[in-house]
């Protein structure tokens, strides 16, 4: 698995909410968010697509799951008027992220994996404060189901080292602590 660290900038999107199992939360989100965008003629304004996972399925009942589908603001996209879209700003942060060329099918496995596996090897923690997001980099309308791009993006933050724990620090040829330890 191949991955990545960036920050991510904060961003104004649009949003639909789905409630439940993610699977069906986000096909809830996405079909009303497309319909919205549909019957606004504002689906030609959108660059990118945001699927947040609000919610951690490990401690989290499977009814209460929060899944949010998400546009990017842009000139042109007004949501005046309507129930069930609303504005939020996604948090900016660091990120490990992943792109994966293909379809939407194994998204969740790949994204348990990156933060279950990789993320700890890597010296790092994952950031339960903030939301789990896929990036969608294409219309999967317009886009072959083994061309889309998607970016998984796990947050993270540096693992913190116990307090009074300098092994990590100590270099056994290091000559002043050989004088500091014969002291």
């Amino acid at each position: 698995m191949r991955v990545t660290y960036r920050y991510i900038r904060p961003v104004t999107v649009l949003y639909a909410r789905g409630n439940g199992c993610y699977e069906a939360a986000a096909r809830l989100a996405w079909e009303k968010l497309g319909g919205w965008l549909v019957a606004h003629n504002a689906r030609r304004h959108i660059r990118r697509g945001f699927g947040i996972f609000r919610d951690n399925p490990q401690v989290t009942a499977t009814d209460l799951l929060r899944y949010d589908a998400c546009v990017e603001m842009t000139p042109g996209l007004d949501m005046a008027g309507n129930a069930g879209i609303a504005r939020q700003v996604l948090g900016g942060g660091t990120h490990a992220i992943h792109t994966h060329v293909g379809s939407y099918g194994g998204l969740g496995n790949l994204m348990s994996e990156l933060h279950r596996d990789f993320v700890p090897r890597q010296g790092l923690t994952v950031d339960y404060d903030r939301p789990f997001m896929a990036i969608h980099l294409n219309d999967p309308l317009l886009t072959r189901e083994v061309h889309r791009r998607t970016e998984l993006c796990v947050p993270v933050m540096p693992l913190p080292l116990a307090i009074g724990d300098n092994s990590a620090c100590e270099d056994p040829a290091d000559p002043m602590l050989r004088l500091a330890g014969s002291a």
